[in-house]
């Protein structure tokens, strides 16, 4: 069985800190995983060698000569994503939902010609959002995952990802982040899309917030989202239980999606997990971890 028993939320003996959370990635986190887990295009790699279900690949740009031979009117499909491979919080990510001639157009219906598309694969590959002005990037392109109807019709626009924490082999804690109007369809916290807390043994969402505000429906759909149980709900918990030691790592949270076609896919790994988690999910890390019989001495 994955995953640990909840107990009652008590701050003081239950949360995980930050400095305990660091603690944990110095002890489980060795430097080489964290930067494996860091580029895209090398976690990708080090999980499909594992067996472990990605998100496609059309290509993979990561020079200026594969940049020149790239035409996208012949190499790209009618939806996409385009990734830097060490971008974060997702900076960086540009989305076609449709295509018409050689213009693709956002979910938002505005165009995106093959000069605009080029012009951005450009930038990614320049390091425009690595974080390091100086270090070149890689773009990863993927065909556009079409989230699971189950799914779909709670929120608005966009798709909405699962964040999975585990510790070695074991899942921890989970929440769904669903898109919203205002958080312009992106799964993104900051940008106020909701956090749902989800109980591990049923995978029915238990709790959900907007900007730390508890919510019980979507605000966009009015959809009922206390209660609601995420579909193949046992397979998301044996990929993430599978991520971290794929990549390398003890520590970590995966980030799945379900795609309409292919069910739960692993879109990315975090060497660094948050623990806003916690408070969505109004439970402490601390005390699963303990479950597992680590020693927080």
């Amino acid at each position: 069985m994955f995953g640990t028993s909840a107990r009652s939320f008590d701050p003081m003996d239950e949360i995980l800190g930050i400095n305990m959370r660091n603690a944990l990635i110095a002890k489980y986190n060795p430097r080489s995983a964290i930067e494996r887990a860091r580029d895209k295009v090398a976690a990708k790699v080090a999980l499909e060698d594992a067996g472990i279900a990605c998100t496609g690949t059309v290509a993979v740009i990561d020079d200026h000569q594969k940049l020149a031979n790239f035409k996208p009117r012949r190499d790209m499909p009618d939806a996409w994503a385009i990734k830097p491979a060490r971008g974060s919080q997702g900076d960086g990510i540009l989305l076609a939902v449709r295509r018409e001639g050689n213009t693709w157009f956002k979910g938002s219906g505005a165009p995106l010609p093959e000069d605009m598309v080029m012009h951005h694969i450009q930038k990614v590959v320049d390091g425009g959002f690595s974080g390091d002005s100086a270090a070149e990037d890689a773009a990863l392109i993927e065909p556009l995952i079409i989230a699971d109807p189950a799914l779909s019709r709670i929120v608005p626009e966009g798709l909405p990802d699962l964040r999975v924490i585990s510790l070695h082999h074991t899942p921890l804690m989970a929440m769904v982040r669903l898109p919203t109007l205002e958080s312009d369809g992106k799964a993104n916290l900051h940008q106020r899309a909701i956090g749902a807390g989800i109980d591990m043994e049923t995978g029915k969402i238990t709790r959900a917030v907007v900007k730390g505000t508890p919510i019980t429906h979507h605000p966009d759909t009015g959809v009922l989202l206390i209660g609601f149980e995420i579909p193949g709900w046992k397979r998301v918990l044996e990929l993430a239980s599978k991520c971290g030691p794929a990549v390398g790592l003890g520590y970590c949270g995966a980030d799945i999606v379900l795609d309409v076609n292919d069910g739960p896919l692993v879109i990315e790994v975090n060497a660094h997990p948050g623990i806003e988690i916690q408070n969505i999910c109004q439970e402490g890390l601390k005390a699963r971890i303990a479950a597992t019989g680590e020693d927080f001495r």
